[in-house]
């Protein structure tokens, strides 16, 4: 009985055909055939491991069914193991990302409410004993909540973070008014002279070109059409259509405990 490379035995002999044709069958088998036979076997897995892989194991393609759960380290392991360890690896990593992130930082996030120790800064109060690393880095400077027992966090809604230092605000608990530049100018005009540009600066300039009226004897034009333009005072002007820069709107939330 041959063993072929894809683990099938078959036969070479057909008894009934040996039968049938008048061959005597005999005990004595060919040696060829006993030695394919025993290869055959001699390949077969055993349960108890004695007789273990020499090579890789080829499934075909097929399903290992009904994997019993690894124990060891060497052991192969199950669907549900595998998702459970994707599952723990998952948590350990989260964990591990927000344990970077300190009381009192803050992030921007799409999210719309508390979350995983994360506030949203919008000036509500918690509680003094409960967030007592973040009432001892910020105290009431935010806000006195209920004056005993709470605290207000910073309420960040409808504004835009800047680094502290500069022209900015002299510490981080307040909030900046908004403010431009002031325009300046002026026009001023000599008396019984003719008036040109230089008694226009600032943001102000004088059209010359186009005098409305003249003086005595048409030497002296009695009015010029003045014009204001803002980038004259400052480059800022002008440079957009609008104050506000092109913006979209985030939450802003505060880390306010350690997690457990």
């Amino acid at each position: 009985m041959p063993f072929d490379s894809q683990g099938i035995f078959s036969r070479i002999h057909n008894w009934e055909d040996d039968r049938q044709n008048n061959i005597e069958i005999v005990t004595d088998h060919h040696d060829e055939e006993d030695d394919n036979f025993a290869s055959g076997l001699s390949q077969c897995l055993l349960r108890d491991g004695r007789a273990a892989m020499e090579a890789n194991f080829n499934a075909g393609n097929f399903q290992i069914k009904n994997l019993k759960a690894g124990s060891i380290s060497s052991d192969a392991v199950n669907l549900i193991q595998l998702n459970d360890q994707i599952a723990s690896l998952k948590k350990t990593l989260l964990a591990s990302i927000n344990q970077g992130f300190k009381i009192g930082d803050i992030k921007a996030s799409v999210k719309n409410a508390n979350h995983d120790n994360w506030f949203l800064c919008n000036g509500q109060a918690i509680s003094r004993v409960t967030y007592a690393d973040l009432f001892a880095l910020i105290g009431t400077k935010f806000g006195t909540g209920d004056g005993t027992s709470t605290f207000n966090l910073p309420d960040y809604r409808g504004k835009f973070l800047r680094g502290l230092g500069g022209d900015s605000a002299s510490d981080i608990y307040k909030t900046q008014a908004e403010g431009l530049p002031n325009i300046a100018g002026r026009i001023w005009t000599a008396r019984n002279s003719t008036i040109n540009t230089s008694f226009a600066n600032g943001a102000f300039y004088m059209d010359t070109q186009n005098a409305n009226g003249n003086g005595t004897g048409g030497d002296m034009p009695t009015a010029y059409t003045v014009y204001m333009d803002a980038s004259r005072s400052s480059k800022i002007y002008g440079a957009s259509s609008h104050v506000t820069p092109i913006n979209q709107a985030v939450n802003y939330f505060i880390k306010v405990k350690e997690e457990a």
